[in-house]
């Protein structure tokens, strides 16, 4: 019977939520963890869930036990309300303290190095090859991380629709279905987008994605992984980057020029000013040159 709700629960998440098929997967690996824990029980005790969530401590990070936890306690919600099962979470409370990550960041001289090896490639390699159309592209993602601080998922679900490579608007589709306009300001990322665009136009109009692999099809958040693990070593950069730090870069070094961390939050998608705040943790550079230029100390003069 459980196996049947949590079908029934990941086909409500994909349908009327709305939520990604990562998202939606993601549900299902922490249900079925939790399925196989119980060994066919029907009777769900709060006995039983603190064993689980004993059994998760000693296996996982904080984060994780948090985000299995309440991944249950939305499922037992659902069918308590559409089938009235009884629910065993309501009244049981527990704590995870939960250790803060800070993100990891690309230092800025690190991404300069990253684009101006990319750069020098293009001026070596023969305009209208495949080589040469693989390093635009290549060059035109990590440019749109980097200027938008776009989620990797979000990036490989750009259709052509939402890309306007003459005015720099991003139409981005985010989580939970949410829609927001990101801009492209930089002249050299806008060159370099319509660049990528016209050399792929014709799979770019027959697929309806903006980003396309070799072989015509959408580009995948495992290939432009794949793909930044292959540039960074091209640039002999010893840092591990990933595509989620850019997303942390952008952020952080928006946070220490200044920007208000309200546009931030627009800017990165988050529903919760509380999800950006996180960047205050790491963002000291800004803090340390206010000090410098405007603490009234600076201006007395002692002797």
């Amino acid at each position: 019977m459980l196996e049947e709700y949590i079908v029934n629960y990941l086909n409500f998440c994909r349908r009327q939520k709305n939520l990604s098929p990562n998202t939606v997967r993601a549900y299902g690996l922490d249900l079925g963890q939790f399925r196989r824990f119980i060994q066919g029980e029907t009777i769900i005790t709060r006995t039983l869930i603190q064993s689980y969530v004993e059994l998760l401590n000693d296996a996982h990070k904080p984060s994780s036990v948090k985000r299995k936890l309440t991944v249950l306690r939305t499922f037992f919600h659902y069918i308590e309300e559409e089938y009235g099962y009884e629910n065993p979470f309501l009244r049981f409370k527990f704590k995870i303290k939960e250790q803060q990550q800070l993100p990891r960041l690309i230092p800025a001289e690190t991404i300069q190095s990253l684009f101006k090896t990319l750069y020098k490639q293009m001026t070596l390699t023969v305009s209208g090859s495949r080589e040469y159309a693989e390093l635009v592209r290549d060059a035109a993602i990590l440019e749109l991380l980097f200027a938008t601080g776009l989620r990797v998922s979000e990036l490989c679900a750009l259709s052509n629709s939402d890309m306007d490579v003459q005015t720099g608007n991003v139409f981005v589709s985010g989580k939970g279905g949410k829609t927001r306009l990101v801009h492209v300001t930089n002249a050299d990322v806008i060159k370099i987008l319509r660049e990528y665009a016209s050399i792929f136009s014709t799979a770019i109009r027959e697929t309806g994605c903006f980003f396309i692999n070799r072989i015509s099809k959408p580009l995948s958040p495992d290939s432009v992984r794949s793909m930044i693990q292959r540039r960074t070593r091209n640039a002999q950069i010893s840092l591990r980057i990933t595509p989620h730090m850019f997303r942390h870069s952008f952020a952080t070094l928006l946070l220490e020029e200044g920007v208000d961390i309200r546009y931030i939050q627009h800017f990165l998608g988050h529903s919760s000013i509380i999800t950006t705040q996180i960047y205050t943790h790491v963002s000291t550079k800004k803090h340390r040159s206010i000090l410098l230029e405007k603490h009234p100390r600076n201006n007395m003069s002692i002797t």
